[in-house]
């Protein structure tokens, strides 16, 4: 990453030294380009992590979707644990487990949905928790039906 940054440095800098005439022009120059470099870099290292979990979340919204139009809870359970593409970020897995914990509820399974959405729970950002806990809730009332 050094030598990335010194090799941009050394070419702006060959190109500007002929053109400028005063110290302040000159580090007006520099300091304008190494701000220039610097937000084309956090532009391109945000569009990179902004796409790093797109592949997955395709995956796993095509997956919902079939199961809102087929609402066939095995098939949903058994594409969501079957996806190879792993969530690269905490948003995305949590989305990934909260879609199992409903696949298991789909199927009865309610004690195992219950166990993972209270998992989920203790890892949970306070948005989250107050949605996993309204989950909770809905998964007894079905259990104690």
């Amino acid at each position: 990453m050094s030598a990335y940054w010194h090799l941009l440095s050394q070419i702006y800098i060959n190109i500007v030294i002929p053109y400028v005439k005063s110290t302040i022009g000159f580090l007006g120059i520099i300091v304008g380009g190494i701000a220039v470099i610097t937000i084309v870099y956090f532009f391109i290292m945000f569009f990179i992590l902004m796409r790093r979990g797109r592949q997955f979340r395709k995956m796993n919204n095509d997956i919902v979707k079939e199961y809102q139009e087929t609402k066939n809870g095995e098939l949903f359970l058994e594409k969501l644990l079957a996806i190879d593409t792993k969530p690269k970020d905490m948003n995305d897995e949590m989305t990934w487990y909260l879609n199992i914990a409903t696949a298991f509820n789909v199927l009865g399974k309610r004690n195992e949905s219950i166990a993972l959405f209270k998992q989920l729970e203790e890892v949970a950002t306070e948005k989250d928790k107050e949605y996993i806990q309204n989950s909770i809730k809905f998964v007894q009332e079905q259990l104690e039906k």
